[in-house]
């Protein structure tokens, strides 16, 4: 009798999850256009130093480097002075530093305006 009661409350318990809805796909993301890809470190010693780089045609660039005291070191509207040109600060010590960049792409025939932050570790 207990094989029979063990049996059952086994093909209860498969019926019941069979009826459970699967779970809904997970949305895939999509990546954001016009990301705006900034080095994560720069050195003096460095050959060239690398630039922003954008899929899409920025059409107004304004970044600014700040201390980790919030103090502003660097600001430039030129994306091609980004972020070589804190190299050229008086007194730069290596550390970590951070960035605002607002920037206007063009994404398709359309202008979109962004706002990205991070950090940048000058060696």
């Amino acid at each position: 009798m207990k094989a029979i009661s063990f049996v059952l409350a086994l093909l209860l318990a498969h019926f019941v999850m069979a009826q459970q809805p699967a779970p809904a796909p997970k949305p895939v993301a999509q990546p954001e256009p016009c990301q705006l890809l900034v080095p994560t470190s720069i050195s003096i010693n460095m050959e060239s130093v690398p630039q922003v780089q954008c899929d899409c045609r920025i059409t107004k660039f304004n970044a600014k480097i700040y201390s980790r005291w919030g103090q502003e070191l660097f600001a430039t509207a030129d994306p091609a002075l980004f972020p070589g040109g804190l190299l050229k600060t008086e007194k730069l010590q290596s550390g970590t530093y951070m960035w605002i960049v607002e920037y206007t792409a063009i994404v398709g025939a359309d202008p979109v305006e962004r706002k990205t932050t991070g950090y940048i570790n000058v060696l």
